[in-house]
């Protein structure tokens, strides 16, 4: 067998125990999945499951890190709307919002159980970093590289706080779209000048 084959199989098999470890996130919550789990439903044995991924937290950090980059496709879609850079940064965002929240796998990962592992693994994430410092480099070209890896740290730290908890909007409120207005009214007021101003 060719290294190329051995290769293409092994990230064959990454992506479906990711998927599986996905539908587990999504019927039984984030914290209630363990590695058993996933090796059961993957119909493989723990050892093999652990040769992909040594530990839990490599599972969830690798599963994070792909979500991010298919989402990543989604918020630049939703910044193809041209106009002010406020206005661009914002649908970025929403995107964001609506594309974890639409997604019941990834939703998942922001029950109340589950938010503070979340958190961590977001705001650690190298993949995340890289790709919000990437989408504010074109927003900001006159930041230094560290002040937009700044940027990019507190903006995921607000999308995050925005996921963990959704009910921004006054609680009392009939209306559904209600805590949407009430993000993007405290996204324009506090977030984006502050992650915008050069």
């Amino acid at each position: 067998m060719s290294d190329w084959l051995a290769d293409d199989r092994a990230e064959l098999a990454s992506a479906r125990i990711l998927d599986i470890a996905g539908a587990l996130f999504e019927e039984h919550g984030v914290r209630a999945v363990t590695m058993r789990d996933v090796a059961r439903a993957a119909g493989c044995s723990r050892p093999t499951l652990y040769r992909y991924f040594p530990g839990r937290t490599e599972l969830l950090a690798a599963y994070v890190e792909r979500a991010a980059t298919a989402l990543a496709g989604t918020i630049a879609d939703a910044d193809s709307i041209g106009g002010p850079v406020a206005d661009r940064l914002l649908a970025a965002i929403r995107a964001a919002l609506t594309g974890v929240r639409a997604n019941p796998a990834l939703a998942a990962w922001f029950t109340p159980d589950a938010a503070g592992q979340s958190a961590h693994l977001a705001l650690f994430s190298p993949a995340i970093e890289q790709i919000t410092r990437d989408y504010l480099a074109e927003l900001v070209p006159d930041a230094t590289e560290e002040d937009r890896r700044e940027r990019a740290r507190w903006l995921v730290r607000i999308i995050v706080s925005f996921l963990g908890d959704p009910a921004s909007a006054d609680p009392t409120a009939a209306d559904p779209t209600a805590a949407d207005d009430t993000e993007d009214r405290l996204l324009r007021r506090f977030v984006l000048p502050v992650i915008l101003d050069a």
